[in-house]
């Protein structure tokens, strides 16, 4: 796939910026893995995953793009993601014994869930299309990222489906949701800046703000139970 480097650079800006009020900085530079801040622990227990690459290239092909095709192809990639915060989030509320995560858990799931209802009704009312035509509708570039992405979430649904239950199972969950809601802060900052439709662009902007807030308490949390 061949990057314009000016747009990349623009939209990787933008990414770290955000991101970094997430406790999340990162260069993006080389298109490599995204480093995630260190808690100040020697713990592995205390890390969370890394962020996907595919997630900030996605933001990238996203920079690109305007008008509806910039919304289809944002509604087309961000509801395949929430979904998968509600299935993690389901595993948690069936697995995990802490109660502070399973609460934060069970507002991912009547969150996300809620959003991912409006985001699908959208793109029907105003678009006419279901999510996988939004998908087929998507530039190639679009749908290749979005590809990488859903496999990445599938392979991460694996492990937590593999992880036992108990208090283990609350720090795989933990460790896996970070870079999950860092990845929606990412495909979520076009459309919060230049989606057509202002409810959109309002969606978009209260879901940043609440991943921003749960990457903080996710990664206080692991820092307390390394």
């Amino acid at each position: 796939m061949t990057k314009n480097p000016m747009r990349r650079g623009g939209a990787v800006a933008a990414v770290a910026t955000v991101l970094s009020l997430a406790l999340a900085p990162a260069s993006f530079a080389t298109g490599g893995p995204v480093p995630e801040r260190s808690v100040s622990t020697t713990s592995q227990d205390a890390q969370p995953l890394p962020t996907s690459p595919a997630a900030y290239e996605l933001g990238e092909e996203l920079a690109g793009l305007s008008g509806k095709q910039l919304e289809v192809s944002f509604l087309a990639a961000v509801i395949p993601h929430h979904r998968g915060a509600v299935e993690m989030a389901k595993l948690e509320r069936e697995r995990g014994t802490d109660s502070g995560v399973r609460h934060r858990a069970e507002n991912i799931i009547s969150g996300q869930q809620h959003q991912l209802d409006r985001y699908t009704h959208w793109l029907r009312d105003w678009y006419g299309l279901t999510p996988q035509q939004a998908r087929d509708q998507a530039p190639a570039e679009v749908r290749e990222e979005m590809a990488e992405l859903d496999k990445e979430r599938r392979h991460r649904l694996d492990e937590l489906r593999g992880t036992p239950a108990g208090k283990h199972f609350d720090t795989a969950f933990v460790k896996r949701m970070i870079p999950h809601h860092s990845a929606g802060i990412a495909l979520s900052l076009e459309a919060q800046s230049r989606a057509v439709h202002h409810r959109l662009r309002e969606a978009a902007s209260t879901g940043i703000t609440v991943q921003q807030t749960e990457i903080e308490d996710f990664r206080d949390w692991l820092g307390r139970h390394r």
